[in-house]
């Protein structure tokens, strides 16, 4: 029941994340200019754990900018750790951080999520610049946008033109081939739909691939790298992930 209960909180949390973004399904365009907004209505803070007290984190972003996250009874708690495209099976759903148009997405990270979540926040709409980028030193003011939906095929890699934006899309995995033509032999692409739209997602090798195991409040440490959301008008953290044993959550 314990496990059930952080789960649930985790879900919740992630889809008031999703509706803060907008739930668009329209063009890129209309993605991209509500990326600022969104940026702005969800307090998203990425970074590493400088200290821990019962209500509230410090945290040093990438950036290195200090931010104190408030966190209550409600906040939930998921270890992110790490996974493999080998364990992806038909049925999974999942969440994956992109660059590129819409019409050419390129992963940068893909989060596995537990059944519990399947669902979340599902459609295309704005998000900011995901933690594998920023933590690698990448532009903190780079549009984005967010896909979630049901992945029903992998295959062949296309090319594309990749552009200076970013964007995140759920699924669920079902099918698969093996990439060829210009694209590399480990690359996958994933069919992904949602409510009203299809994107298709190359995942080249080498991004992160990671999974969410809840856990509780008692592991928060300093040194940890953490991403906390906090929704519009909340008064605490809904959610905080946590790398596990020093990773850093890639979305």
């Amino acid at each position: 029941m314990h496990r059930i209960k952080s789960l649930a909180l985790m879900g919740a949390a992630l889809t008031l994340v999703a509706g803060c973004s907008g739930t668009g399904t329209g063009s890129d365009a209309t993605a991209n200019d509500t990326a600022a907004t969104a940026a702005a209505s969800t307090g998203r803070v990425r970074g590493t754990v400088q200290a821990v007290t019962a209500n509230a984190l410090t945290v040093q972003t990438y950036d290195g900018k200090t931010v104190t996250v408030p966190i209550d009874a409600k906040t939930g708690y998921a270890w992110v750790v790490p996974s493999s495209l080998s364990s992806l099976k038909d049925g999974d759903f999942i969440g994956t951080a992109t660059t590129g148009p819409k019409t050419a997405l390129r992963a940068v990270e893909v989060v596995i999520f537990p059944e519990s979540m399947r669902g979340t926040g599902e459609g295309h709409y704005a998000w900011d610049v995901p933690g594998v980028v920023a933590a690698n030193g990448g532009d903190s003011a780079g549009s984005s946008a967010m896909t979630n939906g049901t992945v029903d095929a992998q295959s062949a890699m296309t090319n594309g033109t990749v552009e200076p934006q970013s964007a995140m899309t759920n699924g669920t995995v079902t099918g698969g081939a093996t990439p060829g033509g210009g694209a590399s032999s480990t690359d996958r692409v994933l069919s992904v739909s949602y409510k009203g739209g299809k994107v298709k997602v190359a995942v080249p090798a080498g991004v992160p691939i990671v999974r969410f195991d809840p856990t509780q409040k008692t592991v928060l440490a300093k040194g940890q790298k953490v991403f906390a959301v906090t929704p519009p008008g909340a008064s605490a953290a809904k959610s905080v992930a946590i790398g596990k044993d020093g990773l850093t959550p890639p979305m």
